[in-house]
């Protein structure tokens, strides 16, 4: 039950951070030809999102290394160990480090306003390493053009309707961070200026 909501919670996250990417990447060009106010404030209002996600990722990740440690049987738990501490364990970490840091350079206000670098952000939100790795391992394979295809089974036919869902999932998340964000400096406040 346990791996079952830690697996749904750590597939939220990611969808969150494609959906930073993709948000970011369709703010950046709007702004290009929009001066507006509510796209500067999505924008900030989702750099502290992603920033306080990216530690959420990390404490999840982390603690599903160790609950999945604790449950395995012997000959399984030294595979994890060997990939995670092994000759080969930065294709362990590489990638929750990468989202971990990205999301907290984030908080770093000329990052933040760095197009270029947030381009580059939201390119490795959206793309995987694991992704990236796929795509290169294909061009170098001897296929036959008689298996090429035109269509591909890893696409959807609503992906439109999925990529809808999933901004809007993130910005009424982002939304409702944003209020208890809010909340919590007006009772800071209120709580200095009564001592």
């Amino acid at each position: 039950m346990i791996e079952k909501l830690l697996f749904s919670t750590e597939f939220i996250l990611v969808d969150f951070f494609s959906a930073y990417g993709i948000i970011t990447i369709v703010c950046l060009f709007l702004s290009i030809f929009l001066k507006n106010e509510i796209l500067q404030k999505i924008n900030s209002q989702s750099n502290l999102f992603i920033s306080f996600i990216g530690i959420v990722y990390l404490i999840i990740f982390l603690l599903t290394s160790v609950v999945e440690l604790n449950i395995l049987d012997e000959e399984s738990k030294n595979y994890l160990l060997n990939r995670m501490f092994g000759q080969y364990w930065f294709g362990f970490w590489l990638q929750p480090l990468l989202w971990f840091s990205m999301s907290q350079l984030l908080r770093i206000k000329s990052i933040q306003k760095n197009i270029l670098l947030k381009l580059i952000f939201s390119f490795f939100f959206i793309v995987s390493i694991e992704k990236i790795v796929i795509i290169i391992t294909s061009f170098h394979r001897d296929y036959l053009p008689s298996s090429w295809t035109m269509t591909s089974s890893s696409y959807s036919s609503n992906l439109f309707l999925e990529l809808l869902i999933k901004f809007l999932i993130f910005l009424i998340s982002a939304g409702i961070f944003s209020m208890i964000n809010q909340k919590i400096k007006e009772w800071k406040t209120t709580k200095t200026k009564s001592q």
